[in-house]
């Protein structure tokens, strides 16, 4: 992945969001990234490296509820990453 471009946390359940966004799949690192060229700003709420403070309990309550499941996310969408590469058309020099 290319210095330029914005690491991604996004839960599995948000994923086809973060991609009509513009946002990318890199299988090799198993992470959403947004690349270069495209305005972040719509990724804001999945930015990796948030320095932004949050505010109130309730935003910590959700962190925490969603960090046991963060995990499992991530999991599913490597499974899902090997489904695609196992599947997808491959084009075969001829014999």
């Amino acid at each position: 992945m290319n210095n330029s471009n914005i690491s991604l946390k996004v839960p599995f359940n948000e994923k086809d969001q973060a991609k009509a966004l513009g946002a990318r799949w890199n299988a090799e690192l198993k992470q959403w990234y947004v690349p270069e060229g495209v305005n972040s700003a719509p990724f804001e709420k999945w930015f990796a490296n948030s320095s932004a403070p949050e505010k109130g309990a309730a935003k910590a309550a959700a962190r925490s509820a969603t960090a046991d499941n963060q995990s499992f996310d991530d999991d599913v969408d490597a499974i899902n990453a090997k489904f695609r590469e196992a599947y997808e058309p491959r084009e075969f020099d001829g014999l």
